[in-house]
């Protein structure tokens, strides 16, 4: 059997679709491949359970680069038996019926409804997503699904563990934070809605530095000019650090599984966190999005800080859309409340 999965990004999205990607291969014994977008394609490397990854250019999946997706689907015309497409748009829906297979997908519309061979109502923004993933193979019967296998799979190399090491003893870290201060900066955002506002992340780091400890700002080159912001606010700290853009996936997984705390908003980084198994030493700042939708059950009351729940909209997480005149998320935010 000959499986292809379609999921243009994000990291976060990639990460909790780990446990499907596990399961479709050690339950079906399948080839196992998926076409994924470059820019996301970073948390599957070295994937043990994939046995090829189609790398496009995360315009080949917006409307722009619909010529090139149409292209790269045609190519794989009859070489796979089911297509499972982890986006929910129809229009990812359709584009997958190029390949010739029976596909799996979400349905939120009726094109979706018409088209798909089995399908999966996407509705709910208090479930947390890996069991939406897991849904696919569910309505396809192909195998038993296994509900509490949730585990997040991203490979850790001898040669990043050594680079974090090396960094640490250079550094002397002893006793470190990591903070990232990121969300809805990406390919397909970018406006920044779920990151904490200035006045919240300065009033953290100055009372993370006030206690001894040294902070290290963690992320993507996209959040690097935010970061020498925060930097500039405290210009005589020896013990902040602006790593934006420094290590990869895996070596950033490592640095946070090596730290003191792990404070984070609702961003990829965020999900570092949970493969790290770093459930006592984290805090996660939710703002637009419910953490239900983001975390496994274990890690919601330890982890999750949610204040904004009377003011959200679940349309952000179902669809993206966005209310017309967005509430001011975090404002009950008390960083003092969450030092450790």
């Amino acid at each position: 059997m000959k499986v292809l999965l379609i999921k243009r990004g994000a990291i976060g999205d990639l990460l909790m679709a780990t446990p499907l990607i596990r399961q479709l291969k050690q339950q079906l014994n399948c080839q196992l491949d998926i076409i994924v977008g470059k820019s996301a394609s970073a948390a599957l490397i070295h994937n043990q359970y994939l046995d090829r990854q189609i790398i496009l250019a995360d315009n080949d999946f917006t409307l722009r680069g619909v010529v090139s997706l149409f292209q790269e689907l045609l190519k794989l015309r009859k070489q796979y038996d089911y297509v499972f497409v982890l986006d929910k748009h129809w229009y990812f829906n359709c584009m997958a019926q190029l390949v010739g297979a029976k596909v799996i997908g979400y349905t939120r519309d009726m094109i979706s409804n018409l088209i798909l061979y089995k399908k999966v109502v996407y509705d709910d923004v208090s479930r947390y997503h890996s069991l939406y993933y897991l849904d696919l193979l569910k309505v396809s019967q192909l195998a038993a699904v296994d509900y509490t296998d949730l585990k997040l799979d991203l490979t850790i190399s001898t040669a990043d563990k050594l680079a974090i090491e090396e960094f640490i003893f250079e550094s002397k870290l002893t006793n470190y934070v990591v903070l990232v201060n990121s969300g809805g900066n990406n390919s397909y955002e970018q406006d920044g809605l779920r990151m904490l506002p200035m006045e919240k992340v300065l009033e953290l780091v100055k009372l993370l530095l006030e206690r001894g400890y040294k902070v290290l700002l963690l992320g993507a080159k996209v959040d690097l000019m935010h970061y020498q912001k925060i930097c500039a606010s405290f210009p005589d700290s020896h013990n902040l650090y602006n790593l934006a853009g420094k290590f990869n996936l895996a070596a950033s997984t490592y640095l946070i599984g090596r730290a003191t705390h792990f404070y984070t908003t609702d961003c990829g980084v965020m999900h570092l966190g949970v493969a790290a198994g770093a459930l006592e030493r984290m805090t996660a700042f939710f703002g637009p999005s419910n953490p239900a939708h983001i975390l496994p059950d274990p890690w919601l009351s330890q982890v999750a800080v949610w204040q904004d729940e009377g003011i959200y909209s679940p349309c952000y997480q179902l669809d993206g859309s966005r209310q017309k005149q967005e509430p001011k998320y975090f404002s009950k935010l008390a960083p003092q409340l969450y030092l450790y």
